[in-house]
């Protein structure tokens, strides 16, 4: 196999928006692809936790990059690389978002955390119907005492972003919107393509081994980094710009007619 990675975003990408889980064609193209020795990768913002196994629709991943990159993990959920939050980060985040009552979650190896406003972020989440995301009450602010999280999210709209990198922009942290008044929190340097390289250094794989697929700006630094890497046709622009080219739309089976073209040898 030319290529013997394949590293694919989740929404709108496997699973077309609003649909459940990867239609049947891209589910068994993908198991198809394994089988001939293949790794499938899945390149995700959420964390490993909230990775539900149903919505992958029997595809099973060999390795996940999760929290946009932030840790990386096997199968079964040990984990290859991390880059967890440091204090200064986290507390950075969670004085801002008291001080104006902004909702605020960690995520961490076993979960979703509200450090603040757990009650909104609980409800944001009850909307999102059939996403699989959920968050604990993490208001008494002790669950970093463990193990620091690798990334965060936080009801914020363009102007509050504004007003803690005023304040606190010497840290460097990334705001990558996901919702109107939403983003995920990272590191400074962190994301997917940090994942992915780990990924493949850990293999032995050189980027040229690779293909990545996604739609979104997270996935730009993915998609710049695989030696042959798509934008979905449905994609946004930042994606387009990052992507070596153009796959079919995530519905009907975009994947699945990627996965034909990839590697013709397997599929005839």
């Amino acid at each position: 196999m030319q290529y013997k990675l394949l590293a694919s975003d989740f929404d709108n990408t496997l699973v077309p928006f609003g649909e459940p889980c990867p239609r049947p064609a891209v589910v068994k193209a993908v198991k198809k692809m394994q089988a001939a020795g293949g790794k499938f990768v899945l390149s995700t913002g959420r964390g490993y936790c909230v990775i539900n196994k149903q919505q992958l629709g029997g595809i099973r991943f060999d390795y996940a990059i999760t929290n946009n990159g932030a840790c990386v993990v096997d199968r079964d959920g040990a984990i290859i690389a991390e880059h967890p939050m440091t204090n200064e980060e986290m507390y950075a985040l969670v004085d801002f978002c008291e001080d104006y009552n902004y909702p605020l979650q960690f995520n961490f190896r076993d979960g979703y955390y509200a450090y603040c406003e757990y009650e909104s972020l609980r409800d944001f989440y009850a909307q999102l119907s059939g996403s699989g995301l959920t968050c604990k009450d993490g208001e008494d602010q002790d669950r970093h005492l463990l193990d620091m999280p690798f990334s965060a999210f936080g009801m914020l709209a363009a102007e509050d972003i504004a007003k803690f990198q005023a304040k606190y922009g010497y840290l460097g942290l990334q705001f990558l919107p996901y919702h109107v008044t939403g983003c995920d929190i990272l590191r400074a340097g962190q994301d997917k393509a940090t994942g992915l390289q780990a990924l493949l250094d850990h293999l032995g794989l050189a980027a040229a081994d690779c293909v990545a697929v996604g739609d979104g700006p997270n996935d730009a630094g993915m998609l710049a980094l695989a030696g042959r890497s798509y934008c979905m046709a449905d994609g946004m622009k930042t994606a387009k710009a990052a992507a070596k080219a153009l796959a079919p739309a995530a519905a009907p089976d975009g994947i699945a007619q990627l996965c034909r073209s990839l590697w013709p040898e397997i599929f005839r």
